[in-house]
């Protein structure tokens, strides 16, 4: 029998054939708890009293947002380093699914490397009071993320993203936004699309910031700007390239303390969740998690 483990599942996955069968058949050798929570809150409340009761391992079934939200409880009960996380992707992108080398079309074989795989240390972002675990992303992309219809997401899956960003490229305009890191220069940046990462991938499979990894106390930031205007091109290219190809980002470098301001609104998503403010405190917590996921 492995160790303790509860299970969170998101709650339209809740009624996936597969995930049932396979956690029937894993039940039998594993002391495995189920838990679809109606709201954070109630989804940190089960983590903690599982917790409380000995329990070792919380696996996030669902998409990028639920691993934000069981990652997110996690680091507010100050147990990150002692109940390690697994994930069984589920969701639209699967983006940090990606990064940790969980298996995408097998569910079954992904429940069992969250039970039994080895869970590494790995570094965890925070943005004001608020945490990501792959990646914030800013500018286009949110706006993309946020807008992209939900019977899109379930049609057509990542590619949704993609096809939904080509329809509104024409009517976006840059906003101004200001960059401090590690106290060093102010720098003055007519943004288009950032993304702040501890992994690789966001928007379904896309590489915002191939040179990232999870475990290397630093966080990477890639920024085009409004050097695209009048080529066009130049930002579909940016901003669709996939993994395997190299990106060329306008501005790209690593820190471990930035923050970023704008004169107005401005809309972030952390591994998906939205965020809104005008000023941003980001910083990477170092080897803050225990995640299950290939080296």
């Amino acid at each position: 029998m492995s160790d303790r483990t509860l299970l969170i599942v998101n709650r339209k996955s809740a009624i996936n054939d597969e995930l049932r069968d396979a956690v029937k058949a894993m039940q039998k050798e594993h002391d495995l708890d189920v838990r679809i929570p109606w709201s954070r809150k109630q989804m940190r409340h089960d983590i903690d009293r599982a917790a409380s009761g000995g329990c070792t391992r919380v696996i996030a079934a669902g998409g990028d947002g639920t691993i934000n939200s069981v990652v997110s409880a996690v680091l507010r009960l100050g147990i990150g380093t002692d109940v390690a996380v697994g994930l069984i992707p589920l969701g639209t992108a699967n983006d940090f699914a990606k990064v940790c080398g969980v298996p995408e079309e097998d569910v079954s074989g992904a429940l069992l490397k969250a039970l039994t795989g080895e869970a590494r240390p790995t570094d965890a972002g925070r943005v004001n009071k608020k945490y990501f675990v792959n990646v914030a992303s800013g500018g286009f992309g949110a706006k993309v993320t946020a807008t992209t219809p939900d019977d899109m997401k379930a049609r057509l899956g990542g590619f949704a993203y993609t096809l939904h960003g080509l329809s509104q490229l024409g009517g976006f305009e840059p906003q101004i936004c200001r960059f401090t890191m590690d106290g060093g220069a102010m720098r003055e940046v007519p943004l288009v699309v950032m993304a702040v990462g501890n992994g690789r991938f966001a928007g379904g499979g896309f590489k915002v910031t191939p040179e990232a990894e999870l475990d290397d106390g630093a966080l990477d930031l890639s920024i085009v700007s409004d050097e695209w205007q009048g080529a066009p091109g130049f930002l579909l290219r940016e901003l669709f390239r996939r993994e395997g190809e190299e990106k060329e980002a306008a501005i790209y470098r690593t820190f471990e303390h930035g923050v970023m301001e704008t004169d107005e609104d401005f809309y972030l998503n952390l591994d998906g969740e939205p965020m809104v403010g005008r000023r941003f405190e980001i910083s990477v917590l170092p080897k803050a998690l225990r995640v299950v996921r290939d080296a």
